[in-house]
């Protein structure tokens, strides 16, 4: 099969990285392959390229600083600005119908007539008129890989309470708007009409996600399958921890709490439940058990870390912000256990790679975790934003017997290599292409 897919990240940073495995995966199946992205650099290796060139790089550095300082007088003569948006929905792109690249362009770079189109991430990219085109042009059958809201939504990536993705979204608080007709209405609407004439499928990376995918407005009358986010089972995987702890200089007779973020202080990450979590914990241990009392070590991952330090009951070591697998491996195989304290997410790939790690999870009942996180099997699941019952699961699993813990750990990974491996994702696939090519 002749395979197209579309991620608008650089393949090997942060989550381009998704892309890169399937593309690596697609090719070693015998597929032709290829990858478009929107980053431009020198050295892809044969089969990933972008859409941008130098020339285009430079142009729009240049045109970047004339919208900055044009944007500085705008404030200055006061001319009339973009509406204001709540940064917890990730309102990125208020116009949804803005065209960044045009199709035949986008065909002209792949160089190829796709049998199947895969579309990853495609903020600042592709839009849904660009995938409607290349299934015109193409007649290939389109899959739309979602990790987060953005697909079905009307601009928001996390709608939080919201539903009116269910109803053709409007007065959408992700814009402070009391307007039933406002963009949210209307990115949806010109989502629709492109939507109900390609032959798409969808895959959501949580049961979440497939469950919200499947009340939109967008995508209740499509198929729809669930296929979890992939982790390099390699990498991330169970070691000592006190050869591992002894190598990294921590402490081998702590126990380690392991959290992190991109952003610490996001609020949908939920640092607020998960400070009072440990406050609580701290508590508990006091009452019951003396010998823990100053002997955990809090292990933390992130930026904005400012913003929590004052806050945490115990000794901590902060790792600051990583961009690397093996790092962020080593810091799950190090640790005890994971904290998830999100209480809104399509995800998050932290819980996969823990897990993946053999490390037990403990996490509020949402996102990937109604896949993953199993009471006494995986971890814990504590009821959400239920800070006494997340403190109750980190105590559980902190003062387990070695044996009862050593037989969590490997449930950890017996179930993420079933359900997280890159091999469970491409078998997904792979019979999804061959329904296409059988009929």
């Amino acid at each position: 099969m002749n395979i197209l897919i579309f991620n608008s990240n650089n393949p090997f940073k942060e989550s381009g990285f998704v892309a890169l495995d399937l593309f690596n995966q697609l090719k070693s199946r015998g597929h032709k392959v290829k990858l478009l992205v929107n980053c431009f650099n020198t050295n892809y290796p044969e089969g990933i390229m972008s859409i941008e060139s130098s020339r285009l790089v430079r142009r729009k550095a240049i045109l970047a600083k004339f919208e900055w300082r044009f944007n500085k007088l705008k404030k200055v003569i006061k001319l009339k600005e973009a509406p204001p948006r709540n940064s917890d929905y990730c309102f990125f792109q208020l116009n949804e119908k803005k065209l960044i690249y045009k199709t035949r362009k986008l065909l002209k770079t792949a160089d190829n007539k796709p049998d199947i189109i895969i579309v990853l991430y495609a903020k600042k990219f592709i839009n849904i008129k660009n995938i409607y085109g290349l299934y015109k042009r193409t007649h290939a059958k389109i899959f739309w890989l979602m990790y987060d809201m953005a697909p079905f939504t009307g601009g928001c990536h996390y709608a939080w309470e919201c539903k009116g993705y269910q109803n053709y979204c409007g007065n959408c608080p992700g814009l402070f708007s009391s307007d039933p007709h406002d963009m949210s209405y209307k990115n949806l609407i010109f989502k629709k009409k492109f939507l109900d004439k390609i032959n798409i499928e969808v895959l959501a990376g949580s049961e979440w996600q497939y469950l919200q995918a499947k009340m939109s407005t967008l995508f209740k009358n499509k198929p729809i399958h669930k296929m979890l986010i992939p982790i390099d089972s390699s990498v991330f995987k169970p070691v000592n921890k006190e050869k591992l702890r002894i190598e990294m200089k921590i402490p081998e007779n702590k126990k380690i709490i392991f959290f992190g973020a991109v952003g610490l202080t996001e609020r949908r990450k939920g640092m607020y439940f998960l400070i009072e979590s440990l406050n609580k914990l701290n508590e508990l241990i006091k009452s019951t058990d003396s010998d823990l009392e100053n002997n955990i070590l809090l292990l933390i991952a992130g930026e904005s870390f400012d913003g929590i330090v004052d806050y945490l009951p115990f000794e901590f070591l902060y790792l600051g912000y990583i961009n690397n697998n093996f790092e962020i491996a080593s810091a799950y195989q190090v640790s005890d256990v994971f904290i998830c304290p999100s209480i809104e997410d399509s995800g998050p790939t932290m819980i996969n790679q823990s897990l993946m790690s053999g490390t037990p999870v403990v996490s509020f009942e949402m996102g990937v975790s109604l896949d993953l996180v199993i009471s006494g099997e995986t971890g814990y699941r504590a009821k959400i934003k239920d800070s006494n019952d997340m403190a109750k699961g980190i105590y559980k699993i902190i003062t387990m017997n070695s044996d009862d813990y050593n037989k969590l750990s490997t449930r950890c990974r017996e179930l993420a290599l079933k359900l997280c491996s890159p091999e469970a994702r491409i078998e997904i696939l792979e019979n999804l292409i061959k329904n296409t090519s059988s009929n």
